[in-house]
């Protein structure tokens, strides 16, 4: 029969031994270091996607309603318009073949559009495509941001032994900004800088020199110079 105090020194073997295994548990993480990064930064669980695509737009031939006519007009204005903004390459018109009379009053507003927007005429591209078709085409390429799909609820956010965000977290953040972006391209590397503007550099220079705009305590931006 063993004495009590070689059973109180086994018992106090068994806990340095159960303390030493939840501490060496502790200090093994549950997520690899190379795939924590990826799970917390939102810009890479929900990337936005940079992708070339070509947006069309149908303007319908021959005369229509006072209304509907009048919404071809403002869609065909929004369009021309788009395209200066992040059109590459030409405007593309693609008339049905054996239409082209019958579209060339369509025509004659769909080139006075662009002309207002200020689209070069030497970018305006009037191609034919197959016949039986009661439209005309507007089509061009351009770059744009597609955002990721959100709504993953699939798992139980109150239990979070990793200590990670869910995997909604940032989504709609990222699918926002692809949505406001106006140049995607700046998504993919930074634009290139320009020269600064020459109409204000004079003054600018002067006033900098002679310390017009500062304040009497040399911060912020009040007038004047010192007190007299």
């Amino acid at each position: 029969m063993q004495s009590p105090r070689t059973l109180r020194i086994a018992a106090s073997a068994c806990l340095v031994a159960l303390l030493g295994s939840a501490i060496a548990g502790c200090d093994t993480p549950r997520v690899a270091d190379s795939l924590h990064p990826r799970l917390t930064d939102p810009s890479k669980r929900h990337p936005i996607t940079v992708v070339a695509e070509t947006a069309t737009l149908d303007v319908a031939i021959g005369s229509l309603p006072k209304g509907s006519e009048a919404r071809a007009y403002v869609e065909t204005t929004r369009f021309v318009r788009n395209y200066g903004y992040e059109g590459r390459g030409d405007l593309t018109i693609a008339v049905p073949s054996g239409s082209r009379h019958r579209a060339s009053a369509r025509l004659g507003q769909i080139n006075l559009a662009a002309h207002r927007a200020g689209v070069p005429s030497n970018r305006v591209r009037i191609v034919q495509k197959p016949g039986g078709l009661d439209t005309i085409t507007l089509s061009y390429d351009r770059i744009a941001a597609i955002g990721p799909t959100c709504g993953q609820w699939g798992s139980d956010i109150t239990r979070n032994p990793d200590n990670l965000p869910y995997e909604n977290w940032g989504c709609a953040s990222q699918r926002n900004l692809a949505a406001m972006t106006a140049n995607p391209t700046d998504l993919m590397f930074p634009a290139n800088e320009r020269a600064r503007g020459s109409e204000t550099r004079a003054s600018d220079a002067k006033n900098f020199k002679e310390g017009v705009g500062k304040s009497v305590n040399g911060g912020g931006g009040g007038g004047g110079g010192a007190p007299k």
